[in-house]
């Protein structure tokens, strides 16, 4: 099949990662797979990419207006708003091609009005939750009316389309590469307790929240240490000490979380988040935040499950984990057998088949 994954940009998030890895994937299956997406040539070198790349560049001119805009109006929305980008999409993606997938609301306009190959979108979160200007929430929610082939990465978004779009989507979970994230022998050069959490300044990511949970577990207790991790130090005032590690590699991240004694997710809202998954792969006991994360954390079995939003929750789970030897061990032994489940080439199974159903007429 001749593939493509039309995209807003492929630097370094969890989503992006999951399309590349499938990208990648489908290319070792003999499938010619290519990737349409606003940005520059060294955007993805991150990653060690496989499939053909066209970057659609901005113009100078454009972020120059956008700048100023954004400058003298002062309204953030200025910066994210894409009718020039959504044209350059549209008109960039080649046009032989059997599948056209879309990747993000952005995205999802374009790969429609292409009219080229059989159009999928494939969604990775219930994305107007990620706007506050009301233009672009609502921009983002039409795109769910579009006559796409939509595939939801997680139960929580699969049940957000049914119940609000009447919309039935197959669910494609990510994975995570089982060569890296398993639980390592790692030496602690210290005696505390290790809190362990990804950290980032978009607010719906929870970070003031489990500061304020950390503020609160080390009144209890002064024998812990936080450790986040993440591709840029968040800039929220915070008044328990941390040490920030930036940007590790997947095999550092992976010892990280080996070492940790609790690793928290404190996401007002995620769909198939990997930090956890990660974790809980390399034997990490995890607290986690509902909603989002419904496909692989359940509550006293493999993780301690609480509600967004709510830092004294989150403080006291923390808090049962770290007063919790035994507990701590037995969600060391089932977070592994669950992260397992979890394989690219169960993943990748899901979307070739879903491709070549559609290309034989039976989506």
């Amino acid at each position: 099949m001749k593939i493509n994954y039309t995209m807003f940009g492929t630097g370094l998030t969890g989503g992006v990662r999951v399309l590349l890895e499938i990208a990648n994937r489908l290319v070792e299956r003999g499938h010619e797979v290519t990737i349409t997406s606003l940005g520059s040539e060294n955007d993805h070198k991150w990653f060690p990419l496989k499939a053909k790349i066209i970057y659609v560049k901005i113009p100078k001119y454009v972020l120059g207006i956008r700048y100023r805009l954004k400058k003298y109006l002062k309204n953030d929305w200025f910066d994210s708003y894409p009718q020039f980008e959504i044209k350059k999409l549209t008109d960039t993606i080649p046009e032989d091609i059997d599948i056209n997938v879309a990747t993000f609301c952005f995205t999802a306009y374009p790969v429609f009005t292409s009219e080229k190959g059989i159009s999928f979108y494939h969604m990775q979160h219930y994305e107007p939750l990620f706007f506050d200007d009301l233009f672009l929430k609502k921009l983002a929610e039409g795109t769910y009316y579009l006559p796409l082939n939509k595939i939801s990465n997680s139960i929580w978004l699969h049940n957000i389309m049914k119940e609000k779009y009447g919309a039935e989507t197959p669910i494609v979970n990510p994975a995570i590469d089982h060569n890296v994230f398993y639980p390592k022998e790692v030496e602690k050069d210290s005696d505390k307790l290790r809190v362990v959490a990804f950290g980032k300044q978009t607010r719906w990511k929870g970070f003031p929240e489990l500061l304020e949970a950390m503020e609160i577990v080390m009144k209890h207790r002064n024998d812990v240490e936080l450790i986040v991790y993440g591709v840029k130090r968040p800039t929220y005032e915070s008044k328990v000490p941390y040490t920030f590690i930036q940007g590790p590699s997947d095999e550092e991240l992976a010892k990280l979380y080996s070492s940790a004694d609790v690793v928290v997710s404190a996401s007002w809202y995620e769909s198939f988040p990997l930090p956890p998954i990660e974790a809980m792969a390399c034997g990490a006991p995890v607290v986690t935040t509902r909603y989002g994360t419904e496909d692989y954390a359940f509550h006293e079995q493999n993780a301690l499950v609480v509600p967004p939003k709510d830092p004294k929750a989150l403080a006291e789970a923390i808090l049962r984990l770290l007063n919790d030897e035994d507990l701590r061990e037995h969600f060391r032994k089932e977070g592994p057998r669950t992260a397992k489940q979890f394989r690219w080439d169960k993943t990748v199974d899901k979307v070739e088949k879903l491709f070549k159903e559609a290309l034989r007429g039976k989506m």
